[in-house]
């Protein structure tokens, strides 16, 4: 009566996958009695540089195990389309035996890469020092660029409290130019530190999205009146 057990064998721990080849997913599972029914999920967790995923692609597969063996050989590829994110994501594998245990999930995560477009944008920015800790009468320019080998899509910059609490500034930026957004010779970015700001913990958070990524860049930093 003791639990079944799962075992990914491949992807192996942050291997990467490319959305041509499909995501091939081998494993061992095994049971003293018996097994019935295994269960693969496959979810998107976050971005290439720690947003949240916003993925194309989500599965969950849960399919029984003909002739209750004792040990079953997992063997498969899942087919992936060219709408696909560039992004890590979770595979997860259990299963049950013929008395409803259910093995202990096993996990692994792996980059998934776009076969069309695997290079996510890029930025060139400038802000505070990081880490540096600003008083009432300092500031910061912000200024540089975005720049994406394909198609870039959308950018935003938010300034305020890590936690969200506080806002300073959010600006869009949905133009492009030649696959660039460029942030100096839009607004004339001098950020001055005053009373209005609670002390804490701040940054500037720049994100950025092309059809296939959506990227971040933060600037940590301080406030201390």
């Amino acid at each position: 009566m003791d639990r079944p057990t799962a075992q990914i064998v491949m992807p192996a721990d942050n291997d990467q996958v490319w959305t041509a080849d499909g995501v091939h997913i081998s494993a061992n599972l095994s049971d003293d009695m018996g097994l019935l029914q295994y269960k693969v999920v496959i979810r998107g967790i976050d971005s290439l540089n720690g947003l949240a995923a916003d993925s194309t692609f989500a599965l969950t597969i849960i399919d029984g195990i003909d002739g209750k063996p004792k040990e079953h050989y997992l063997d498969f590829t899942i087919a992936l389309g060219d709408s696909c994110f560039n992004a890590y994501y979770l595979l997860t594998l259990t299963c049950l035996d013929a008395q409803g245990n259910e093995a202990y999930r096993d996990t692994v995560r792996f980059q998934l890469k776009n076969s069309t477009d695997p290079v996510p944008p890029v930025f060139n920015v400038t802000g505070p020092t990081p880490d540096d800790t600003l008083h009432v009468g300092d500031g910061f320019v912000l200024g540089g660029t975005v720049t994406d080998a394909y198609d870039l899509v959308y950018s935003d910059i938010f300034i305020g409290r890590t936690n969200y609490s506080d806002t300073v500034t959010y600006v869009t930026f949905p133009w492009v130019i030649d696959n660039t957004i460029d942030y100096t010779n839009v607004f004339n970015w001098w950020y001055p530190v005053d009373s209005t700001w609670t002390e804490g913990a701040y940054h500037v958070y720049y994100t950025a999205r092309d059809n296939h990524s959506i990227v971040s860049h933060t600037i940590p930093f301080y406030v201390f009146h």
